[in-house]
This record gives structure tokens, C-alpha cells and sequence, in this order.
């Protein structure tokens, strides 16, 4: 009976479901990272290099780590859910810091919802 209301339930929610995307900027090299949750790609950008729009492929680490790595590539990017972020640059924190593990280069990670904010902006302001 449990198991019919669940399946019940994700079969009426599923159409309220929001896919989220995952936004991360690095400095020292200026480096952003983007999860496009929809089409489960990671578009890759940087002054220096141009951009390049990859397949994707996500694990969930212990600690709250999503691993997002490009297809057929070794370099991978982990997103800490657990720890606040920052570009290096900004006074932006972040909700989440992000990792690009094989250059040990760490950043802010926010999603559509979660934002980084600025602690010296005004009262309810966000990221631009």
C-alpha cells in the first residue's frame, strides 16, 4: 500500500518538478562553469580558452558532494552543498563551494534559486 501512494504521488508531482541548473565562477584563471539540469550538459567558458559545451555526468558524493564531470574527460568539477563559496574576486559568498579537483581551483557555486549574496549590499539584495 505504502509503495502505491508513493509511486501515486511521484506520477502527480512529477509535472511540478523544477530542474535546477548550477552556476560556478573561479578566478585565478577566470574560469565559469555551468550544469544545464535540462539538457544535462556543462558549458565551460573562459576568457582565455573560448566555451565549449560537453555532455555531462553526475554523481552524488558522500558529505553532500555532486560530482559533475565532462563526458570523456578526467577533469571533473565537485560541487560542496555543504560549504559556502566565493569567486575569489567578489565579496559574493556563494551557497556552495565548488572544486575543480585536478587543478585544486576553488570557487562559488549558486543554482537558480540559490544565490550568491553580497554581505555588503543592502538588506534582500542578491547577485547581479
Amino acid at each position: 500500500m505504502k509503495s502505491a501512494f508513493a509511486g501515486a504521488a511521484i506520477f502527480f508531482l512529477s509535472p511540478f518538478a523544477h530542474a535546477e541548473s548550477i552556476y560556478c565562477y573561479f578566478t585565478e584563471p577566470f574560469l565559469k562553469a555551468q550544469y544545464i539540469s535540462d539538457t544535462n550538459k556543462i558549458l565551460l567558458s573562459s576568457p582565455e580558452h573560448g566555451s565549449a559545451e560537453l555532455d555531462a555526468k553526475i554523481e552524488f558524493q558522500k558529505q553532500g558532494v555532486i560530482r559533475i564531470s565532462a563526458v570523456g574527460f578526467n577533469y571533473y568539477l565537485d560541487v560542496n552543498t555543504l560549504k559556502e563559496g566565493s569567486d575569489g574576486m567578489s565579496d559574493i559568498i556563494y551557497p556552495f563551494e565548488g572544486v575543480v579537483v585536478s587543478e585544486k581551483l576553488y570557487g562559488g557555486c549558486e543554482t537558480d534559486t540559490l544565490k550568491g549574496q553580497d554581505p555588503n549590499a543592502p538588506a534582500n539584495n542578491t547577485k547581479k
